[in-house]
């Protein structure tokens, strides 16, 4: 029966551990896990760019934090400000926290 049980738990856990957002960056924030993607261009000429935190690393408070910080950070290096033109927030799997951001850099 422990068999079958930890059997069954491991099955849960891989078959819930997808990530909502690209993940190209994995890191620990707090007691949890952070998700984030690269910023990628538009074809307008926009950047994207998306992060995903666990429940124990602040779920959505701290995946709009970090989208905003990613978004900062990659215009900063250009010697610009950056300007959000759309934020969405959303949850994946009723846990974690998921932030995505369209923004200019000015």
């Amino acid at each position: 029966m422990k068999i079958y049980l930890v059997s069954l738990a491991t099955l849960v856990v891989i078959l819930l551990n997808g990530c909502a957002v690209q993940n190209d960056k994995t890191k620990i924030h707090g007691l949890g896990l952070t998700y984030s993607s690269n910023v990628q261009q538009l074809s307008n000429g926009d950047y994207f760019t998306e992060v995903e935190a666990s429940l124990a690393s602040g779920r959505i408070t701290t995946a709009v934090e970090l989208a905003n910080k990613n978004a900062v950070e990659f215009c900063k290096e250009q010697n610009k400000t950056m300007e959000q033109v759309i934020s969405e927030t959303n949850s994946h799997l009723l846990v974690n926290g998921t932030a995505r951001l369209t923004f200019r850099c000015l």
